[in-house]
């Protein structure tokens, strides 16, 4: 299944931080937006700490320069919304799980579906990420059309 790309990289982060199926992890939605920024997902994601662990919830991002949070804050929010768009469709995809802190609106425990669990194994590794891309896009087909073209195209211009 190819994702649009902040679902791609929220579930690669995901599978990159929480590391197994079914396992609970807290973690304040702000802390997500350089993992969506980014094409090094892989980084970024093991810079995301869990709320339990030390990482910040949104109260604290409030207190933090908007330079701090990626820019201004027109973008900071807009990167924020993307979050909380793409978790809804992950949800309703029934790739995660979503549960809503007592006291933070920030801080979502997150969980992994089995099905979630497996796409960002697969996501977090290029090979199959190439695989799952060319396979949905039908590239093969594209690919095997242009060759064909280019092939017939010289053939006539030779003659």
């Amino acid at each position: 299944m190819w994702l649009p790309k902040d679902e791609r990289r929220l579930i690669e982060g995901y599978y990159i931080n929480i590391g197994e199926a079914e396992k609970e992890e807290w973690y304040g939605m702000s802390n997500w937006i350089p993992v969506i920024r980014t094409l090094r997902v892989k980084d970024r994601a093991q810079e995301v700490k869990s709320y339990l662990k030390g990482g910040k919830s949104q109260s604290e991002h409030d207190k933090l320069d908007p330079k701090d949070r990626g820019g201004s804050m027109k973008k900071w929010l807009k990167y924020r919304n993307r979050i909380n768009i793409a978790n809804t469709s992950l949800k309703a995809r029934k790739l995660i799980e979503l549960r809503n802190h007592q006291s933070e609106s920030d801080v979502k425990a997150i969980s992994l579906t089995i099905q979630g669990y497996d796409l960002g194994k697969k996501y977090s590794s290029i090979p199959h990420t190439i695989l799952l891309w060319c396979n949905e896009y039908k590239v093969w087909i594209i690919l095997g059309l242009i060759i064909s073209f280019v092939s017939v195209l010289v053939k006539i211009l030779k003659d």
